[in-house]
Parts: C-alpha cells; structure tokens; sequence
C-alpha cells in the first residue's frame, strides 16, 4: 500500500466499517468523516461521524525493523513508522427519536464483536476510493486492531473546547493500531550467504529447577526419605549429585509424585556425605568421556531436611525412658527436644531435652519423668526444625506412644 494514503486508506476502512454495522436499521443514516463542529452534521439527519483527532508512535511494534542502516549509515531497509490513530466516533440525529443513543449501540456493539478492520475490506475501500490509488494495493503485514479509547470527562470536555462554539454531540474513542508509514530509500542489495559459519557449543551451565520430597513434593525433605533433584535432562550421562559437597550413591533417574523427571537420592546414613538434619547443599556436575574431567555444573542449590524417625518411638526402663531411633545420625553438640502432644480429650504437652550424647547417635533417648500417663503424639525438634507427624483422614495419626502411670 502507498504509505502516504495509509491513515486515509484506513480511515476509509473503518468508515466502511461503521456503515456495516448501522446498515438500514435508521432510515437515512450515513457515516461521513468531517470536522465534528462542521455545519453539514447539524442538519438534523442521523449521522455516525469518524474523525482523527490524534496520532501517536505505537512504542511497542516501532522497532520490529530495526536496524535499518548499516555501519556506514548506508540504508539495509527502508524504515517503517507505526502509529496508533486516535478516532472520534460522533453521533448525530433527532434526540427526540433518541437517534445519536441507537447508533451508538450498533456501533458499540458491532466493534466489541469484530474489533478489526479485515483484509479483504482495507483492499476493497483502497481499489473503490480513486485518491487513494485505486488498482491492486500492497496490504500491511500487520492487522489492524481497533480497540476502545478510554478518556476521562475533565479530558473529553478539553478535547470538545477545541471545536470553538460546538456543543457537545455523544461520543465514543476508538484506537486503530498499528498502521505502517514506510518511506522508500535506496537500498544496497545484500549479498547472498556463502557459508553458515554457525556451530553448536555446549552450555556449560546445568540448571536445577527445584529440589523436593520425591514421595510428596508439597512437604518438606525429611532424612530417610528420597530427594528428587528436577533438572531439564537428568537422562545425560556423566552426571553426578554432590550432597554438601560429597558425591552421592545410589543415584537413580526416575519421577517423583508430581511426575516430574528428576535425579533421586535416598537420605540414609549410607551415604558418604555427612548428612544430618538441617541445612544441605546441592549440586549437580557433568564429567566428560574420561569420567574425571567436569564439563558442566549447576550454581549450588540450597535447601535443608527435617529431622525424622527409623522406626517408631518405644518405651525402656519400665516406661520411665523414651527411645527414638532417627534415620540420620544427631551430632553431639545438638541438644535435640522431644515433643509430646497429648491426645484425645487432654490438653497436657510436654517439651523434653534429650539425654546428652558423646557422638554422633542415630538413638536418642528422653527421661519420662512427670510426665502424666497417658496417649501421646511424638515429634523431635532440631535447632528449631520438628518432624513431621502423620497425617490421614484430616487428622493426625502418628507416631504415637503411651505412657504408663507411676
């Protein structure tokens, strides 16, 4: 299309447009496109008048082109200006017959439902309308969307100031988008490819997207569970997990319960790295063919486990100790405490700092004394971190231990 009549050839379009809509439901309408304070649109007749008012650079789609000159400022293509148009859509007629409120419905409505200008009308109102060029026009690439123009009344009572002595009429504002103005330059042709001198190299970047409870991602990681590592590929091969900086055995491609792919590692005290409740690092490394030499790596992904039960608690020493096993192994600077949460009908609760440990222990044991008999529900708090109760059913269920009276 000529860019010099594109904002006439769309303001045709939509004209034509507007006609579609109001067909023959008011006798004598008519769409026409003057000046809102003109003489001609105050006759009394029924008219829907379109009117650009403003223009504005479309900030959006402005510089799809881009770049369009060379490093010695010599022209690759002809740069193309996209602008939004600014339309006042006037209505006019007997107010009596409530004329101007009719046509604005059809219009309304007709460009809520078909909000664009289609292609085969902006060719046939550039081919109908001689002073636009008439012949078979080049169409833009871009449709041509008309969106509603929302302006608030202080800001439409200046914009009507401008028609000097013109009363306000009813009006609506619509935004057409984006119509192309190309200015043709004189183009170098560009040389045809002789070579793709393209080659893929290997990001050496490996990115892990979470770290999760594989058997329940929504709780956290707890120690004799199984940790799913996601990551884009885990069926790579050379890949090896690093637990606080110790690879991990036993690692396995598989999904967790969400049915994501991931990397699983069972949290036991099998493993070589020193795992304990609290804060674990993760991360992944790619070795080459030679199995020694690192390829890729992900950044270090932090997270934590809480601390959890082997088996479940049990009483010793004719009910007056509490034994807990634990799936991984307690420091001995650690001062674990035991919670007990009574059940049923009593509202007793017990906080208990367990027996101190000279190493390490995976067995931990709490003293009973004072505590009233009865049915309870056990937890272990590390540095602030409890394990988790089971849960079913909406209610907790475990573990559990009941202690004998005196």
């Amino acid at each position: 299309m000529n860019s010099g009549f594109s904002i006439a050839a769309c303001t045709v379009a939509i004209a034509d447009r507007l006609h579609m809509f109001i067909g023959d439901a008011i006798p004598g309408a008519r769409v026409t496109t003057l000046n809102p304070g003109s003489d001609a649109l105050r006759t009394g007749d029924p008219f829907v008048n379109l009117y650009l008012f403003r223009t504005a650079r479309n900030g959006f789609v402005s510089n799809d082109d881009l770049p369009t000159r060379g490093p010695l400022g010599a022209a690759k293509q002809s740069p193309v200006l996209k602008l939004n148009l600014d339309y006042m859509i006037t209505f006019f007629g007997d107010d009596a017959r409530l004329d101007p409120q009719r046509l604005l419905g059809m219009v309304a409505g007709g460009l809520n439902a078909e909000p664009y200008i289609p292609r085969d009308m902006l060719r046939s109102a550039i081919a109908t309308t001689p002073w636009l060029g008439g012949g078979d026009p080049q169409l833009p690439s871009d449709e041509i969307l008309i969106t509603p123009l929302n302006m608030l009344p202080d800001a439409m009572a200046r914009l009507w100031s401008e028609f000097v002595d013109v009363p306000y009429q009813l009006t609506q504002l619509y935004t057409a988008t984006p119509i192309a103005i190309e200015y043709k330059l004189p183009v170098e042709p560009v040389l045809p490819v002789r070579r793709i001198g393209l080659r893929a190299i290997p990001s050496r970047s490996i990115a892990i997207t979470d770290v999760v409870n594989a058997s329940d991602p929504e709780l956290p990681i707890s120690g004799g569970g199984t940790m799913a590592v996601r990551i884009p590929d885990p069926g790579q091969p050379g890949l090896s997990v690093l637990m606080n900086g110790i690879p991990a055995e036993g690692v396995r491609i598989g999904y967790d319960a969400q049915g994501y792919s991931a990397l699983l590692v069972d949290l036991t005290v099998g493993q070589p790295a020193p795992l304990m409740a609290g804060a674990l690092t993760v991360k992944i490394v790619k070795r080459g063919p030679d199995a020694q030499s690192i390829v890729a790596e992900s950044p270090v992904f932090t997270t934590s486990i809480v601390p959890a039960f082997a088996g479940a608690p049990a009483l010793s020493g004719d009910g007056k100790q509490l034994d807990l096993p634990m799936a991984l192994p307690v420091p001995a600077e650690k001062t674990p405490v035991v919670l007990l949460f009574a059940a049923g009908t009593k509202s007793t609760s017990y906080r208990i700092p367990c027996l101190p440990r000279t190493t390490a222990a995976t067995m931990l044991a709490a003293p009973l004394t004072g505590v009233i008999a009865g049915n309870y529900l056990v937890s272990i708090e590390i540095d602030g971190v409890a394990s988790l109760l089971d849960w079913s059913d909406g209610t907790y269920t475990g573990p559990r231990v009941m202690v004998p009276g005196a």
